[in-house]
């Protein structure tokens, strides 16, 4: 029983820092320098920012939501 709440805790940790929004943007900042360095041409580029914005925008459903409330 130890080794599956093991594997579901490591599972859990991928996916939030899979899916931290921090990280995302993180891997889009070096991705840019991955492109104006030469690294990586445009057409790799637009495949690997998608996949990224992807993950950025599932990391924002995921967020929980927070409503401001605001005063009359």
């Amino acid at each position: 029983m130890l080794v599956g709440w093991v594997l579901r805790s490591l599972l859990a940790e991928a996916e939030r820092l899979y899916y931290d929004p921090a990280v995302v943007q993180g891997e889009l900042r070096a991705l840019g320098e991955e492109l104006e360095a030469g690294r990586v041409d445009e057409a790799e580029f637009d495949r690997l920012e998608d996949a990224l914005l992807d993950r950025l925008e599932e990391a924002r459903r995921r967020s929980p939501v927070r409503e401001e409330t605001q005063d009359p």
